[in-house]
């Protein structure tokens, strides 16, 4: 898909807000551990499991959804299905919002927890390790551009929900900030929690971070 927009960034609506909310809970068997080597095809079922029908912010996710103008997904299950399960379609599916890649090596000495190599390999991306991967510089310039496609979709609606991914979301946030984007509303990194920014129609999206 299409991954930049307009040069401009003219003003945008009156109070316009874009709300970034984390996917539900993805449903994958509990693992035994494993070694590293078998750490991507963990990555790819967690990609492609289901999420969790039942959860206890439902009827708040209804209500959030049903007030929005527009829902935009990343072109991952577990983002799609946080729509569908609400009987909802997306304005726009975008690879762009899909979550920061995880590497992975041919290690078959040690065996862990699937979620401990999760944080240990989160943890060597951000300090430049991208093997198997979509490199932490790659995806910052990849949230810049995602950012600015949200921006564009929000003069065409006042009320724009990204059902996106932890980090991904999080790097939006930054960018969001940078360009003068109030957040009234924090987000956590737990399943379907989120955060809302608001501009004043007084303000422009003018200002460039790249």
């Amino acid at each position: 898909m299409q991954r930049d927009t307009d040069q401009g960034m003219k003003k945008i609506n009156h109070n316009s807000k874009i709300i970034l909310l984390r996917h539900g809970e993805v449903d994958i068997q509990n693992y035994k551990k494993i070694p590293a080597s078998q750490f991507g095809k963990w990555v790819n079922e967690y990609n492609s499991s289901n999420i969790k029908s039942e959860f206890k912010s439902k009827n708040e996710i209804k209500i959030l959804f049903n007030e929005a103008d527009a829902l935009i997904c990343s072109n991952l299950k577990r983002s799609i299905q946080s729509v569908e399960i609400f009987n909802k379609i997306p304005f726009e599916i975008n690879e762009l919002f899909n979550e920061a890649e995880l590497p992975y090596l041919n290690l078959n000495l040690l065996k862990l927890n699937p979620k401990v190599w999760l944080i240990i390999f989160r943890i060597l991306w951000f300090f430049g390790y991208s093997k198997n991967c979509e490199s932490f510089k790659m995806t910052k310039q990849r949230a810049k551009i995602a950012t600015k496609n949200l921006i564009k979709f929000s003069k065409q609606n006042k009320t724009l929900i990204l059902v996106g991914h932890g980090i991904m979301n999080k790097l939006i946030q930054k960018e969001l900030i940078l360009l003068n984007w109030n957040e009234t509303k924090s987000m956590t990194n737990n399943n379907w929690s989120y955060g809302v920014f608001e501009l004043n129609e007084n303000k422009d999206t003018n200002k460039r971070v790249f």
